[in-house]
C-alpha cells in the first residue's frame, strides 16, 4: 500500500532524551540495517525510512517533557519538517514547564507547526486548566488540529491522569469545532469509551498508536461510524519495525476501503481542512 499517512511519529535529537528512554528504544528491533539514532535525529533519513514503508507523509510530534529532557520543542520539530513536503510539524506545550503556555502557543505557531500533541498523563498537568481551555480555543479559531495521549502512560513518576478519553468531553463540549484525536484509543482499558467519544461528537477522532491489530478491526467492525474517525499511527520508533507493522495492516482482514480511509483520507480530510 503507498500514500499512507501516519498521524504519530516521534523524533528529536537522539542523545538528548534521558537515558532509559534511550535505552528502551534501542532495544526495539527494527528492519535489517536501519539506525535509529540516524533516523530520529535526521529528517531526511527519516523520509526515506517512511517512503520506502509506503508512507507519504508523516505527522513528527514534539514533546517538551521529562523523557526528552524537553529537549523536542515546537521550533525543533518545525525546523526538522521545513522544507520537507513530507513531514508535517505539530508542536508541544507543557503548562508545567512552560512560564505562559499562551505565548508558547502563538511562538509555535509562528515557528509553522500545523497542530499539537498535548501530554497530560505523562507531563502531569490539568487539560481543563484555564490556560489549557483558551489555547484550545485559539486551536480551533485557527482551525489547528489536536492530540491528546490517552490510556495509561509508561512515563515514570505519573498519576495517570487523563488516560480515559472520557475525561476530555468537556473540550469537546466547549470547542464543537475543533477536531481532537484521541491517541492510543484510551489503551488498553478504556476502548469502550473512546468509540462512545469518537461517535457522539463529530470532531473526535482516534488514532492506532500500539493499539494491537486485533482491537483495531475489532473497533471497526464495533459500530459503522468508527472506521471514518480512526488514523494509523505508528508510534514510531516504538513500534519497531515499520515494514511489519504495515503488513498486519494489509492482512488484518480490513476491505480496501476500510483500510483507505484509515491509512489515508481520514488523515487527509484534517489535514486540509486549513489552507497552510
Amino acid at each position: 500500500m503507498n500514500n499512507i499517512i501516519d498521524f504519530h511519529i516521534h523524533a528529536g535529537d537522539f542523545p538528548q532524551l534521558r537515558e532509559d528512554i534511550q535505552d528502551l528504544i534501542q532495544k526495539i528491533p527494527l528492519e535489517d540495517g536501519a539506525d535509529v539514532k540516524e533516523l530520529f535525529s535526521n529528517g531526511e533519513a527519516m523520509s526515506a525510512y517512511l517512503q520506502n514503508a509506503g508512507v507519504s507523509t508523516g505527522i513528527i510530534l514534539a514533546e517538551c517533557g521529562p523523557g526528552t529532557n524537553y529537549s523536542i520543542t515546537s521550533e525543533m520539530i518545525a525546523n526538522r519538517c521545513k522544507d520537507n513536503n513530507s513531514l508535517v510539524p505539530f508542536g508541544s506545550v507543557n503548562p508545567n514547564y512552560h512560564k505562559d503556555p499562551i505565548a508558547e502557543f502563538h511562538k509555535s505557531i509562528e515557528a509553522g507547526v500545523r497542530g499539537f500533541k498535548f501530554y497530560p498523563a505523562d507531563h502531569g498537568f490539568d487539560a481543563l486548566s484555564s490556560d489549557m481551555m483558551e489555547i484550545y480555543k485559539l486551536c480551533e479559531q485557527h482551525g489547528v488540529v489536536i492530540m491528546f495521549h490517552t490510556g495509561f502512560t509508561a512515563q515514570k513518576d505519573t498519576e495517570q491522569m487523563y488516560c480515559n478519553p472520557a475525561d476530555f468531553i468537556p473540550i469537546f463540549e466547549a470547542c464543537p469545532e475543533l477536531a481532537v484525536v484521541l491517541c492510543h484509543a484510551g489503551k488498553p482499558h478504556w476502548y469502550k469509551e473512546s468509540v462512545e467519544v469518537i461517535t457522539k461528537y463529530p470532531n473526535a477522532f482516534i488514532d492506532t498508536a500500539l493499539v494491537p491489530i486485533d482491537v483495531v478491526t475489532e473497533l471497526v467492525r464495533s459500530n459503522p461510524k468508527v472506521v471514518d474517525k480512526v488514523l494509523f499511527g505508528s508510534d514510531w520508533p516504538v513500534c519497531g519495525n515499520y515494514e511489519a507493522l504495515v503488513e498486519r495492516y494489509l492482512h488484518s482482514g480490513l476491505s480496501e476501503v476500510q483500510l483507505q480511509k484509515i491509512m489515508r483520507t481520514n488523515a487527509l480530510s484534517l489535514l486540509t481542512r486549513r489552507d497552510f
